[in-house]
């Protein structure tokens, strides 16, 4: 009865309400009717569903197995028996890919950067549905990263909606390349300042820009600032921090850009830009102090926050300063505690020791098919 009344709806009606379903069931749904499938794959089905999507986390554990979680609600942890399925997963291992570090996650696609020196792409990937593109270094490029500091960003134009890859390479002096999806090619545009290590400087993305930390003698208190849209950089101040930025980190939390600070021994500090670049804006949000015996006292490498849940409580990812390992911790805002977090038990993953990345992933039906000059390949198991 309910399919039937569905099928003498406008598309528009329909879209709105199969937008609204969780991922699974839409999943499910492109099974049940061919027009389902067919407005499911549209870009106005994509644009519905991603303005009500709920930011969740990506895992990826030896550079090789991703897996995506969805966190419609707070993250119960005090229920010893909750735990998390993931919404799918990859290994690039099976797709004969080189292992990759995440370096952006924007609106459902991940781009990811090869490890390996003998690889000679990058990889932008939608798990949800399962297709990713590749797209080769240019030779002048490859050349210039064994030789100098590289960065990268990944984000979309506020106007225009043009997904783009940033690299800067400083050797010398900085040098930009950007590749907008959907052309096919690398650009140069003018550099901006040198930037920091990509470590803890890697391209937050918000409000149509990508930022970094200036790493510059003479101007060490500035982030450097790149307009998606006008491919333009700028620079603003950042809080008083420390100048030494080896335990801290700038990125997109909340929708603030936000520098987590673990320089001190006994906190860390989340200073938030309450007015998107309003330099008087910054605020220190909230300190979170190191009471789980593994960290107090240790500023212990970077704090990369994941997600600040609506009840205050955060998920975070600790880097260990000695292996650069990390291990996922999560902040109660009831008990003011910070605890290691058996991610095994609660998401079914683990990095058995070996590297992780947990990145915020927001899930979108945003179909890479949609940009044109792009080889887009497909896989079909979860």
């Amino acid at each position: 009865m309910e399919v039937e009344l569905l099928k003498n709806l406008p598309p528009e009606i329909v879209i709105e309400i199969l937008s609204r379903l969780p991922i699974r069931t839409i999943k499910i749904s492109k099974r049940v009717r061919n027009s389902w499938r067919d407005l499911i794959r549209s870009r106005e089905f994509a644009d519905s569903h991603l303005s009500k999507s709920v930011q969740g986390m990506v895992f990826c554990s030896e550079f090789n197995n991703y897996e995506v979680f969805a966190f419609e609600d707070g993250l119960d942890l005090e229920d010893p028996y909750r735990h998390y399925e993931g919404l799918t997963s990859f290994d690039c291992s099976y797709l004969c890919i080189s292992i990759c570090e995440i370096q952006g996650s924007v609106n459902g696609l991940l781009f990811l950067n090869p490890l390996s020196s003998i690889s000679s792409e990058y990889y932008v990937f939608n798990p949800l549905t399962r297709e990713y593109i590749e797209f080769p270094y240019e030779q002048r490029l490859l050349d210039e990263d064994f030789n100098g500091k590289v960065n990268y960003g990944f984000g979309v134009s506020k106007v225009s909606g043009q997904y783009k890859v940033v690299k800067t390479v400083h050797v010398k002096k900085s040098i930009c390349h950007v590749y907008t999806l959907g052309t096919g090619k690398w650009r140069r545009i003018p550099a901006g300042p040198k930037l920091g290590e990509n470590t803890n400087s890697s391209g937050a993305f918000l409000n149509g820009c990508l930022h970094w930390f200036v790493e510059d003698y003479k101007n060490r208190n500035l982030i450097s600032c790149f307009d998606l849209e006008t491919e333009a950089f700028s620079t603003f101040s950042h809080p008083p921090l420390s100048l030494y930025k080896r335990y801290q980190v700038i990125v997109a939390l909340d929708n603030y850009l936000c520098i987590c600070d673990n320089t001190d021994e006994l906190v860390i500090a989340f200073w938030v830009m309450k007015e998107y670049g309003n330099e008087k804006s910054w605020t220190k949000e909230f300190v979170i102090r190191k009471r789980h015996p593994h960290c107090y006292g240790q500023p212990r490498g970077i704090v990369y926050p994941i997600k600040l849940f609506d009840d205050g409580h955060v998920l975070m990812t600790w880097e260990d300063e000695f292996n650069a390992f990390s291990e996922m911790y999560y902040y109660s805002n009831k008990t003011k505690t910070t605890a290691e977090l058996d991610d095994c038990k609660v998401f079914g993953v683990s990095s058995g020791g070996s590297p992780m990345q947990a990145v915020p992933y927001t899930p979108s039906f945003v179909s890479l098919r949609s940009f044109p000059n792009e080889y887009v390949k497909s896989y079909k198991w979860f």
